[in-house]
């Protein structure tokens, strides 16, 4: 089940998508403070979630998010889905790659 019609990207690529509503996964680092969040995301870098408009509390470990690309890489949240305890960043990371590369148009 896709539950991302957006883009699958990691931080790397964030900079590639300022202005596009994104999907992004990662692993919460602690609960939002002033309404900022933090992913360790799928390639090791944080992912700095704006979530001053969230509707739901995070309640998982991992966690996809969608949402708009700030001109500072913040992304400002649209929604949430929880991806429970038991995720492989690592295997996530190679699919976000080959979403984004020279296999793009299978994705």
């Amino acid at each position: 089940v896709n539950t991302c019609p957006a883009p699958r990207v990691n931080s790397n690529l964030l900079g590639q998508n300022v202005g596009n509503v994104v999907c992004v996964v990662g692993r919460v680092k602690g609960p939002a403070q002033g309404g900022i969040m933090y992913l360790e995301g799928p390639c090791g870098s944080d992912i700095i979630i704006d979530r001053s408009s969230a509707s739901r509390e995070i309640g998982s470990e991992f966690v996809e998010i969608v949402g708009l690309v700030k001109t500072d890489r913040t992304v400002e949240e649209m929604r949430s889905t929880d991806f429970g305890s038991d995720f492989d960043l690592k295997m996530y990371n190679e699919v976000v790659l080959l979403s984004n590369g020279a296999v793009k148009g299978i994705f």
